[in-house]
């Protein structure tokens, strides 16, 4: 028999982040553009909504369920059209 334990949360109505030396992890209602920019490697969960990426100039429509791994150094923005949640780990 497994170990797993399941539990209840409210982590979709409870934004958060944390920050470490080397990985930030965070989930948010986002609805604002999030300019342009480079940052260390980016895993990008889209809980609820949807959004548009443009990763290097190449546009990504994505919407709930999906999710992207956008590489090191790689020129990065988002557009949404409706809230969209938004788990993000990054590392710095």
């Amino acid at each position: 028999m497994s170990e797993c334990e399941t539990y209840q949360t409210n982590m979709a109505k409870t934004p958060f982040h944390v920050t470490g030396d080397e990985l930030a992890v965070d989930m948010r209602w986002v609805t604002d553009p999030i300019e342009a920019h480079t940052a260390g490697e980016e895993l990008v969960a889209v809980i609820e909504g949807n959004g548009r990426l443009t990763c290097d100039g190449e546009v990504f429509d994505l919407s709930k369920g999906q999710g992207v791994l956008i590489p090191n150094s790689s020129l990065r923005s988002w557009n949404f059209e409706t809230p969209a949640l938004l788990y993000r780990v990054t590392l710095k």
